[in-house]
């Protein structure tokens, strides 16, 4: 019997010196994986501090957010119809921009906007343009539970602005309007520095409302040289990728490096609020288990920063569908809880990029377009007679498609689907075969 009970504690003595070596061969090898994508970010040149990638202190004096901010919160101080005039105005100047304002509901806005109050706020947004630089006051050591409040206000103060703009043109001041657009452009870049994809998100939808108002503005009253050559030069400023790849650069250090840094408490409760809900309980204790493992979570950990580095040259490529799906399985990660709950839709983010970019562009030729035939009294038969800079189609391996139609044009980029459609526009729940599309109609 002695001899029995020897043998089983030597077999169970055998059993966890070799778990335990197997242990530390796991958590040896996945800290390498880790240091591995450590080192190879920097390397890369990519940032591995917050602090590189936090927009630098800004004097009150320099910085537009605060005009910004006074503009949004005193439409939000005055009543309205229904709620306060920031939101009541903006969601009405959506609908004005979209032409889906009801005509009993036209002549109100219309009273509304001309409103002191109203030119009031616009006058703070133009201030504000004529400043520097613009920071806003973020706390980024908040991680997940960063606050973004101005985004809010930000998103309403351009519908209101570029309305604005468009009902000048209309009652015969395009030159009020002309000036609005410069001001909306400036205002649409406000966001430029903020190291956050959602604030990116919303800064090229500012962008891309700014492209549209300039469109519409064109159809009543184009540009002068001077105008011309003012849109000609904001817009060239919009053409770039560094924004986003900082705001991928800036998710990892703020939310990835911030999640994976905390306590296990804490990151039992971070998990949670984004599985409890809907993952029965047992199976959302397994996750945590497996998820706080140490060879495992050192594992995710080196999965996430090699998504996020991918990310980065992914965004910087020109756009493919393919290289989504490489960037995809390359790091497998539905294997990885954390990796798979915070990297965010990189392809989506790349392809709203693209579509802005491609507005920017075919609104630089539209309006290169416009002066030419003022001056020639005629379209140019190709836009190389143009003679513009970066006009690629973000979306294929060629230039814009231009083509002239009656007494006007058409200038498109094939859009997300690469295919080309022939200038087609989208049309309401449309999802494929259309592409982004400036129809001129001529006069």
């Amino acid at each position: 019997m002695k001899k029995k009970t020897i043998k089983i504690l030597t077999i169970i003595s055998i059993v966890i010196v070799l778990l335990s070596l197997t242990y530390a061969i796991a958590v040896s090898y996945s800290s390498a994986k880790l240091s591995q994508a450590y080192r190879d970010l920097e390397k890369d040149g990519r940032p591995v501090e917050l602090t590189e990638v936090i927009p630098p202190e800004v004097s009150d004096s320099q910085n537009a957010a605060l005009l910004y901010e006074s503009a949004a919160l005193f439409l939000k101080a005055q009543p309205a119809p229904n709620g306060n005039l920031l939101m009541y105005l903006g969601a009405h100047s959506d609908k004005f921009i979209k032409e889906t304002l009801d005509s009993d509901k036209l002549t109100e806005f219309e009273q509304l906007m001309a409103q002191e109050k109203v030119l009031q706020a616009l006058s703070m947004v133009e201030q504000g343009t004529q400043r520097d630089s613009c920071r806003y006051d973020l706390n980024y050591d908040d991680g997940l539970g960063i606050r973004l409040p101005h985004l809010h206000g930000l998103r309403n103060l351009i519908f209101i602005g570029c309305a604005k703009a468009q009902i000048e043109a209309k009652t015969g001041n395009p030159d009020t309007a002309w000036e609005m657009v410069r001001t909306q452009l400036k205002f649409a870049d406000a966001l430029r520095t903020e190291p956050v994809l959602v604030s990116q998100l919303v800064r090229m939808g500012m962008i891309s409302l700014s492209c549209d108002t300039i469109k519409k503005l064109c159809e009543i009253a184009p540009p002068n040289d001077q105008q011309y050559r003012t849109i000609e030069s904001l817009l060239g400023d919009l053409d770039e990728i560094t924004s986003i790849v900082r705001a991928i650069d800036g998710e990892r250090l703020l939310f990835g490096e911030w999640a994976f840094s905390l306590p296990k408490d804490e990151l039992k409760e971070t998990i949670g609020g984004f599985s409890e809900n809907y993952i029965p309980g047992i199976i959302h204790r397994f996750r945590f288990l497996r998820l706080t493992f140490i060879p495992l979570f050192l594992a995710d950990r080196a999965a996430y920063m090699r998504f996020m580095h991918e990310g980065v040259r992914f965004a910087e490529r020109p756009y493919s569908r393919e290289q989504a799906d490489v960037l995809e399985k390359g790091v497998q990660k539905k294997r990885y809880i954390l990796t798979s709950i915070l990297t965010p839709a990189l392809f989506r983010v790349k392809e709203v990029h693209c579509r802005m970019i491609a507005y920017v562009r075919i609104t630089r030729a539209g309006l290169a377009l416009l002066q030419y035939k003022q001056t020639k009294n005629a379209f140019p038969a190709t836009l190389e007679v143009l003679k513009l800079r970066n006009i690629s189609d973000p979306f294929s391996d060629g230039v814009l498609s231009y083509k002239t139609e009656g007494q006007g044009f058409v200038l498109y980029s094939v859009g997300a689907d690469q295919k080309d459609n022939g200038g087609s526009p989208k049309q309401k729940k449309q999802k494929t075969d259309w592409d982004i599309v400036w129809i001129f109609p001529g006069r």
